[in-house]
């Protein structure tokens, strides 16, 4: 114990002689400092926080991967026919989306269905997201690069969405290239961690 109290006093008196020798306008919040510097050891400086996942937001664009994309508006619907034709007591939510690759090559549309969800309407999502083209309902299977699409992301529900509001959430999707020891080299990879998150307004059409 006489060690650890010899030891703080040093550090302390050394941290006092460092703010004494400073000029007036470096000395406000010295006593703070020194106090700080005298704790170090012991704990006193914890590590900076994690930021947390990015805000998602209408009309603003979000990356998912390789993927610009940008949500103007959430809509619920009993149906989405031809593509989308849920049991009459479920909803479909739909994503209506400007989606952009802005990588060189072509990229399955999986990427970017399999790494956004919603949630916070006291439901349950009963099927994985379909994706659509917007003016036919013909069904998105992959991208070419430069070319902006209008998309319909769809999740069908067990019923109707509770509340005026939906949480949508995407992955971190980061891009693993060409490794002799992976399986798949030059691949966009999905990572156990959310990158954005955001509640936007819900329109109800019936």
């Amino acid at each position: 114990m006489g060690e650890i109290t010899t030891a703080r006093r040093g550090v302390l008196g050394r941290a006092r002689g460092f703010v004494a020798g400073r000029p007036t306008s470096q000395k406000v919040g010295g006593g703070v400092a020194a106090a700080l510097l005298a704790s170090a050891p012991f704990g006193g400086l914890a590590g900076v926080p994690e930021p947390g996942p990015e805000p998602i937001t209408a009309g603003t664009a979000m990356m998912v991967g390789p993927y610009e994309v940008v949500i103007d508006q959430v809509v619920e619907l009993p149906d989405l026919a031809p593509a989308v034709e849920p049991e009459p007591s479920e909803r479909v939510i739909v994503l209506d989306a400007r989606v952009t690759l802005t990588g060189d090559r072509p990229e399955y549309a999986v990427t970017l269905t399999k790494n956004v969800s919603v949630s916070g309407g006291g439901v349950e999502v009963v099927e994985a997201p379909g994706l659509y083209f917007v003016e036919d309902s013909t069904r998105m299977s992959s991208f070419n690069p430069g070319l902006t699409y209008r998309l319909a992301l769809t999740f069908t529900t067990s019923g109707p969405w509770q509340g005026d509001e939906v949480t949508v959430r995407t992955n971190l999707v980061e891009f693993r290239e060409e490794d002799k020891q992976t399986l798949d080299p030059n691949a966009w990879v999905a990572r156990d961690e959310i990158q954005g998150e955001g509640s936007l307004p819900l329109v109800r059409r019936r």
